[in-house]
């Protein structure tokens, strides 16, 4: 047990190296964290060299530095990065309790500064229980309940998960939450500073809810204040007015898009008309849109008197659409498929495919 865990605020230390191996220090004493039980690593500096990596070799923790260290060694832990982490941990503690309470679990977590989330294991949370969980942790915050760590033998623990162990350490915030965990955790819950639910959707498992906590609230917001402030002058409007002016947007787009299909349809139904004054059965279509052909073909299929075929050349590929007032537009396509492979299909009425193929081979089908 590293006795500098129990108080997370402990970030400056000068040690020594005990060993070196294959650019690994091991000291006498560390105040750094290696990620593990669901905590990121500490960030920091060694003797004024950025620490690259923290990895354990059983519960030995590793240090890799960017460069060379010699004795005497001082640390110094990134405080803002330990601050967020082990808020993150306390406040998902304090939540382990709430649902606990509550008939149910935490099977997941997301604990890194710029993805955190939990997870509840039912698929029934809403948005009322949510604003219950913000009340509850908004009311732990302004308690400013005191975390205090014990030490017990394994083998006087309840948990026969943890019996085996030496010693147990428990981190108890208040009544709020009692369990065994190895991590930093804060003094006090006012500490966390700031926990705020963003938003939920539904998972495999149960409920994700996606939360934000301590300093990172205040870059979201920042975040979200600026992403607010450049749409509105994308717009043209004060950055209040931007959600009535984007479903001023949206209702004009779409407006603007049905005013286009009904001209394309108009525009389609014209170009009918001139394909039906053409007795030929094949009818050769410049276009570099394939859905034109579908088009063409709708208002083709009520109108033509017998078998059309019009195709267009696109990307290669012979886009068609076969119309036929005497069902026969599958007996059609199945002449096509002797070129390759069709993709497309439709009714004895109307198909509407594409293949690759030469387009003599394909007129000579006909």
């Amino acid at each position: 047990m590293n006795k500098y865990y129990d108080n997370f605020e402990i970030t400056s230390l000068d040690t020594e190296i005990l060993e070196e191996k294959d650019g690994y220090y091991v000291f006498k004493d560390t105040i750094f964290y290696g990620e593990k039980g669901g905590m990121p690593s500490d960030e920091g500096t060694i003797n004024g060299l950025e620490v690259v990596e923290l990895k354990y070799d059983g519960d030995t923790l590793l240090h890799k530095v960017n460069g060379t260290l010699t004795n005497p060694i001082h640390m110094e832990v990134n405080k803002e990065v330990r601050e967020i982490n082990t808020s993150v941990q306390t406040a998902f503690h304090i939540l382990d309790g709430y649902y606990a309470k509550r008939g149910q679990y935490l099977p997941a977590v997301g604990v890194h500064p710029n993805n955190q989330w939990f997870e509840v294991n039912s698929k029934d949370i809403t948005k009322e229980d949510l604003m219950e969980v913000q009340e509850f942790m908004n009311k732990v915050i302004d308690d400013d309940v005191k975390v205090t760590f014990e030490y017990i033998n394994g083998k006087d623990y309840y948990n026969e998960k943890y019996q085996h162990y030496d010693l147990v350490r428990i981190v108890n915030i208040g009544d709020l939450d009692s369990q065994p965990c190895g991590t930093l955790h804060l003094n006090h819950t006012s500490q966390i500073k700031s926990f705020v639910i963003l938003d939920f959707e539904k998972t495999s498992k149960g409920t994700r809810v996606y939360t934000c906590v301590n300093k990172v609230c205040d870059e979201h917001l920042k975040n979200y204040y600026n992403l607010l402030k450049e749409t509105g002058k994308i717009l043209g409007v004060k950055k209040e007015e931007v959600i009535e002016k984007a479903s001023e947007v949206t209702a004009s787009n779409k407006a603007l898009k049905k005013e286009v299909q009904d001209l394309k349809k108009e525009l389609m139904d014209l170009k009918a008309n001139s394909i039906l004054q053409d007795e030929n059965l094949m009818y050769k279509y410049e276009t570099s849109d394939a859905n034109d052909l579908r088009l063409i073909g709708q208002s083709l299929m009520n109108r033509v008197n017998g078998n059309k075929i019009v195709y267009a050349l696109i990307n290669d590929e012979i886009n068609f659409a076969i119309v036929s007032s005497s069902n026969e537009a599958r007996n059609y396509l199945e002449k096509v498929k002797t070129l390759g492979n069709v993709i497309g299909g439709g009714s004895p009425k109307i198909v509407t495919a594409k293949v690759k193929a030469n387009e003599e081979d394909f007129l000579n089908l006909f």
